[in-house]
């Protein structure tokens, strides 16, 4: 339920501007919910957060309640994050500590999802015994699958990898200290990019912290196909895996950017 403090409330009607699903009117003089609007509100908090004096209150959400608008990095501060943002293979075993994990976790809350679906689901995996719970049965699984030689069959370009693991080498999980897995319903509007959207965020995050991380694909098809592999996630019902990053202190160090180059692309019209 929305309510409107009518002492405070200047009639700018930034209210009704930014509001998606249109469920505010001007009545008697200050916005109100339209008749029915409760079943529309999609709770993304955009009339608290846009309404200049804090006249606005959203069920239990209050300005008071609310982060401040800080300053943001400068365009070339946020480049160099892009920039500098590497996939990191060899982590160091030191874990990280727990405010900065605290702070990680935190800031998932801030994640976008469609249609404001905000029912994603993270599991934070921490230190050496929990990773091995699930680094040792998916290895044993995978190796195998190798025995099989149909990945090699499928790709070549895997027999250097698919050896590695026949060897006992851990290429899925890089004995990181720690993982964060994100799952979302299977019912979510947009089920399939939530979770990427999240982990993305976490993962420039995380390198303000030094952190380095590693967007797990294999641990991510495992956990899809592999019920028993995914079994000790506990995930909700009807949840899905979404996306596996792992991350932890880097035992590397880079000293400059790469050179990509350019993305393909076009202008539409073209640029003079």
């Amino acid at each position: 339920m929305i309510s409107v403090n009518a002492e405070l409330c200047t009639r700018c009607g930034q209210c009704l501007r930014v509001c998606t699903t249109e469920i505010f009117e001007m009545r008697d003089g200050l916005p109100a919910m339209t008749e029915g609007g409760e079943d529309y509100c999609i709770q993304c908090q955009h009339c608290l957060a846009v309404c200049p004096v804090g006249a606005i209150t959203l069920n239990d959400k209050k300005p008071a309640d609310c982060a401040p608008i800080g300053p943001l990095p400068s365009p070339e501060q946020m480049l160099n994050l892009l920039r500098q943002r590497r996939s990191i293979r060899r982590f160091q075993a030191t874990p990280v500590e727990p405010d900065i994990l605290a702070k990680l976790q935190n800031a998932l809350a801030w994640s976008p999802t469609g249609c404001n679906d905000h029912r994603l689901y993270a599991v934070l995996v921490h230190g050496h015994d929990a990773m091995a719970s699930f680094r040792e049965p998916t290895l044993r699984l995978l190796r195998c699958i190798v025995k099989t030689r149909i990945p090699q069959l499928i790709n070549r370009r895997l027999n250097r990898v698919l050896k590695d693991i026949l060897d006992g080498e851990d290429v899925i999980f890089r004995q990181a200290p720690h993982a964060v897995v994100v799952a979302t319903p299977k019912n979510a509007p947009c089920a399939d990019i939530d979770p990427t959207i999240a982990l993305a965020q976490f993962e420039l995050y995380a390198q303000t912290f030094g952190l380095g991380t590693l967007w797990c694909g294999f641990a991510f098809f495992a956990f899809r196909i592999f019920r028993h592999l995914r079994r000790p996630l506990d995930l909700p019902k009807g949840y899905r895996v979404g996306g596996v990053l792992l991350f932890g202190y880097p035992d590397i160090t880079f000293h400059r950017a790469t050179c990509p180059d350019p993305v393909l692309a076009k202008n539409i019209p073209p640029t003079p």
